[in-house]
């Protein structure tokens, strides 16, 4: 009677949850190696109005905050910055402007989490563990 409990309880532990809002991401989410993510979104320059959405983490040095979630919405690539402008190397970065605000942005490649591609715009989980 005690195994069948045992069993029971680990059964109910181990099972998927069918209504549970997180795991339900997760277990649906579809996911994009890093390296599949910068490529496209630098494909997307050559179309003319297309652009991606992304969310990514923040990291500054100078200000010490670390860990905001930032979203962009209407994003496109634009060119590296020189390599005197960085702190650390250039290829840890990806550079981008934000099309509403018309702004130039950065973030470091590692810190960056979905992105969402036209035509349907879903978000994708960037995998970086695959690269």
């Amino acid at each position: 009677m005690a195994l069948q409990k045992l069993i029971y309880i680990n059964s109910n532990v181990l099972s998927k949850p069918e209504k549970s809002g997180f795991f339900c991401i997760m277990k649906n989410q579809a996911m994009i190696s890093g390296s599949e993510a910068i490529r496209r979104a630098r494909n997307l320059k050559y179309v003319h109005g297309a652009g991606f959405a992304l969310i990514h983490l923040t990291c500054n040095f100078k200000t010490k905050k670390c860990g905001e979630t930032v979203k962009a919405e209407r994003c496109r690539v634009r060119p590296a910055l020189k390599e005197d402008t960085f702190q650390l190397d250039g290829d840890l970065y990806f550079t981008y402007e934000d099309t509403d605000t018309g702004e130039p942005k950065m973030c470091f490649k590692r810190l960056m989490r979905y992105i969402a591609f036209p035509p349907d715009y879903k978000l994708l989980k960037i995998d970086w563990f695959d690269d």
